[in-house]
């Protein structure tokens, strides 16, 4: 939940919003628009996923003028009016659903493919882990995982302290003990004493030592730690309290240790990979919503998460554009897409350059289906992270074809994209990353972009064109060079 003043107002950044509520009064048709245009440009509540028809927004805004809301609603669902939207608008959109024609190879392999998560930089392992479990035990698959999830980083905690058991000590000490200082100053003489005192910490000190130690092992760890090594102490069976507080004093000593913060997360980590890893292919056979939940645990990561893709079952596309003129232009379909019509055919606006692949690719011998891969994130969509500055993104290829060979079905990523902007460089090499990751699961991953008048490709599947890729001073240097060649 996200409270605000202005921020909201001025720009921000929340894909996932559902629904907002202003109490502000408004009434200029630029505000209302930008406001309304940030909740519906990416929806992603994808309780259903890949379903647009469930996946909708709702904004509540008592004081907004009407009149204006309505002027903008209807803007934005057919582009009339000239702010905003402005220039060319898509309307008029049609109900893609699976194409009947695609069989359960072709969607077995789709929902197969790795997309990746943008990661979360205030992402805390242990939560991951802990709600993980939660999942886990409340579908039946893994009984009692709560209790066994805690128990792993309770025994990590354990081999900590014993590994550190003189360090440990002082630590503890040192958190019993409030060094202080005296100063008495004589007004009349000036004279001034200044005399250090310790004095054993009250339980204010000791309270602030353990929520820092719960911070870093999460309050609920902390909590069952604290029972856990209360109940192991030789007075828990006459005076449970007193060993409560001695034990609550071991906690509080934890954060004072060296690489304590590094090493649980660590742990913390890789028992839930394990998990994950271990009852994935179970958990794809849960319901859509399930799956879903587990989806948004995994992306729990202050690094990039490989999750599935998920079956698209519904999908909006407008068939028409209206011009600045007016006038509106009917789009061009395609057959083999994975959605379509009910007359099999896609509605797509596709540039020259994506005209051309779609084109080649195609008639490309055991070709069968294609996707337009949308721009937006949803579990639908297959995502690619890669650096850019101090930052993590998520670039999104343009199609993936599948084929058949040797009996079975292929996928190929195919990415047309120009190398004129600043961050070209930097999904070249995100896509190389993954490609050297995930090379078992395509048959080509290619970069395309036009120079010299012609359509060039980079292989990521082959290493030297990684290894250039990873070393290149630009992308168009790449294209140029003889690691590319020709795309025909």
């Amino acid at each position: 939940m996200l409270i605000a003043k202005d921020a909201i107002s001025t720009g921000w950044d929340c894909p996932r919003a559902e629904v907002m509520v202003s109490f502000r009064p408004a009434k200029d048709q630029t505000y209302i628009a930008q406001m309304l245009g940030r909740m519906v440009r990416s929806p992603l509540a994808r309780r259903i996923p890949g379903d647009d028809r469930l996946n909708t927004v709702d904004c509540l805004l008592p004081k907004f003028d009407r009149q204006t809301v309505e002027a903008v609603i209807e803007a934005l669902r057919d582009g009339s009016g000239e702010a905003p939207p402005t220039g060319r608008i898509l309307i008029n959109p049609v109900e893609v659903k699976p194409n009947p024609d695609v069989p359960d190879t072709v969607w077995e392999k789709f929902v197969s493919l790795p997309s990746q998560t943008r990661p979360q930089r205030a992402a805390k392992p242990a939560i991951r882990l802990t709600a993980l479990a939660h999942e886990l035990a409340f579908d039946g698959l893994l009984p009692r995982a709560g209790g066994k999830a805690h128990a792993a980083m309770h025994k990590m905690l354990d081999d900590f302290i014993t590994d550190r058991k003189e360090a440990f000590a002082e630590k503890r000490a040192s958190v019993m003990t409030v060094e202080g200082r005296t100063v008495i100053a004589d007004l009349q003489s000036g004279r001034m004493q200044d005399k250090l005192f310790q004095a054993n910490a009250d339980d204010a000190v000791v309270g602030d030592a353990y929520r820092r130690t719960a911070r870093i092992v999460s309050p609920d760890i902390a909590r069952t730690y604290t029972m856990k090594r209360a109940k192991a102490k030789p007075e828990a069976e006459e005076d449970l309290d007193e060993a409560l507080l001695e034990a609550r004093e071991d906690v509080a000593a934890l954060h004072l240790l060296e690489n304590l913060q590094v090493l649980f997360d660590a742990d913390a980590t890789a028992l839930s990979d394990e998990w994950w890893a271990e009852y994935r292919d179970r958990i794809k056979q849960l319901s859509d919503d399930r799956q879903e939940a587990y989806r948004q645990i995994v992306a729990l990561s202050t690094q990039p998460q490989d999750v599935d893709l998920a079956r698209p079952v519904s999908r909006f596309e407008p068939t028409k554009a209206r011009e600045q003129d007016g006038s509106e232009t009917v789009l061009p379909t395609y057959e083999h897409h994975l959605l379509c019509d009910e007359q099999k055919s896609y509605p797509t606006e596709l540039g020259a350059w994506e005209k051309s692949v779609l084109s080649v690719e195609m008639q490309r011998e055991g070709f069968k289906f294609w996707y337009r891969n949308p721009d937006r994130p949803s579990p639908d969509s297959l995502g690619i992270a890669y650096a850019a500055d101090d930052d993590t993104k998520i670039v999104r290829p343009d199609f993936v074809f599948f084929a058949e060979q040797n009996g079975g079905i292929v996928a190929d990523i195919i990415d047309p994209h120009g190398f004129h902007l600043a961050d070209a460089l930097p999904k070249l090499r995100g896509l190389a990353r993954y490609a050297e990751s995930h090379a078992e699961t395509y048959r080509r991953i290619e970069a395309i972009a036009e120079t010299g008048g012609k359509l060039r490709v980079l292989d990521l599947t082959r290493e030297e064109v990684r290894r250039a890729v990873g070393s290149a001073g630009s992308a168009e240097a790449l294209y140029r060079s003889a690691e590319a060649c020709d795309y025909t």
